[in-house]
């Protein structure tokens, strides 16, 4: 016990770097489309932020080829640099100039993000405790996401340069921190495979990828196709309410919205254990399902004090359906020779959605304004829902009614 409590404490400054990181990415990510607004028309903007995570999704592959060669820690830095040039960048007059080269300094300080915290970690954590630090990583990124959607609505109302300076000083904390963190290790692909982790995503050949995809249907295309409209779903909604609330007077209880989706999750981690040892798990894919798409849809039309019901309803429904997926996935693969490649495939979706999302949004906000948009966002989980109906009557021979909680990756319901 004293030993688990050391080494905690020994990542001290890391945790400190997680959440400073996360909570001035989170609010610098809630920020471009009501800045954008003021310099581009909506649809411009999210074609801006779709292209960003194009550009991420490409260079995915070499970005985590040059974590493994030159160290996380190293690249970790980087990244951080990277978002300190495009805080600096707010730090003059909001320009078109000023605000394309802040979100191309930004699309770097995304890409070593996610794989490089994922990478790190894993290659510092006792075998047998590689998920609890996973863990810790998903709490204090939520805390950090948690403190940018509170903070928001303040920072909409500050000159766009005060935004800038108090981004770059949160910034610099979090490289300070990142200075007294432990020294990278070793390889996390030399000594500890988990195989599920996102750190994996595009390293395997994609035929044999497609093959092993095949091989697991049901479960790998419904969960490629949840991945990707929860995604989607997301992207609308970090899209679409930091202009809602830049518009309107809800802005306290948008806010905290916001940071219902992370809380939700961590309220399910308690209640799911249970609620999995007494239901089928066939029913719990069904009811979240329609629960997450449901909700979704009506999210979009409660601003008020509903919309923190409904954000922890659809969220509830997104993760009972997501466990119950990994763990039909978990039953179906035997062999488990590829994992690492099909939960990269089954990731990649997920960058997809959040290539796309912002994209489609942008060109709706116009045409059907802000709850249409949302709601249209949510449509694909309505459609992953009714796909699974067809596909779970085509395979009944490969449903599982035991249901075990799998060591799943974590899907961010925010940018990572």
């Amino acid at each position: 016990m004293k030993s688990k409590i050391k080494l905690f404490l020994k990542f001290t400054p890391f945790w400190i770097f997680l959440t400073l990181f996360k909570f001035s990415g989170g609010l610098y990510y809630t920020l471009i489309s009501p800045f954008g607004e003021k310099l581009f028309p909506l649809w411009v903007v999210g074609l801006l932020m779709g292209g960003s995570g194009l550009i991420q999704l490409i260079l995915d592959v070499p970005a985590g080829n040059l974590l493994d060669r030159y160290g996380y820690k190293t690249f970790l830095k980087v990244t951080t640099v990277a978002f300190l040039a495009a805080a600096f960048c707010l730090t003059f007059p909001l320009t078109r100039a000023t605000f394309l080269l802040s979100l191309f300094f930004s699309v770097f300080g995304w890409l070593f993000f996610g794989p490089g915290i994922n990478a790190y970690i894993l290659s510092h954590a006792p075998k047998e405790n590689a998920g609890k630090f996973i863990s810790l990583r998903d709490i204090f990124c939520s805390t950090g996401s948690l403190l940018a959607s509170t903070t928001m609505p303040l920072a909409l109302i500050l000159m766009t340069r005060s935004v800038g300076y108090g981004l770059f000083v949160l910034f610099f904390i979090a490289l300070l921190a990142l200075f007294f963190s432990p020294k990278d290790r070793q390889s996390v692909h030399k000594e500890i495979k988990l195989e599920t982790q996102h750190h994996y995503i595009n390293r395997q050949f994609l035929g044999t990828t497609i093959k092993m995809i095949k091989k697991l249907n049901p479960a790998s295309m419904i969960l490629l196709l949840h991945n990707f409209a929860g995604s989607m779903f997301y992207a609308a909604i970090w899209f679409v309410v930091p202009l809602v609330i830049s518009h309107q007077a809800h802005s306290g209880v948008l806010s905290i919205g916001l940071g219902m989706f992370d809380f939700a999750v961590v309220v399910l981690g308690f209640l799911f254990g249970k609620l999995a040892d007494s239901v089928n798990k066939r029913t719990l894919i069904f009811v979240g399902l329609l629960l997450f798409a449901i909700s979704g849809m009506l999210l979009g039309f409660n601003f008020g004090w509903l919309f923190l019901l409904f954000g922890f309803l659809s969220t509830s429904g997104d993760e009972i359906s997501g466990i119950s997926l990994w763990t039909w996935l978990q039953k179906l693969d035997r062999e488990h020779a590829n994992d690492g490649a099909v939960a990269g495939v089954i990731n990649l979706s997920e960058d997809i959605g959040w290539t796309l999302g912002p994209a489609l949004s942008g060109i709706l906000y116009g045409f059907v304004g802000p709850s249409w948009t949302i709601t249209i966002g949510a449509l694909p989980i309505f459609i992953t829902w009714i796909i699974y109906q067809i596909m779970i009557k085509q395979h009944p021979h490969k449903a599982v009614s035991k249901l075990s909680i799998p060591n799943k990756p974590h899907r961010p319901r925010h940018k990572m």
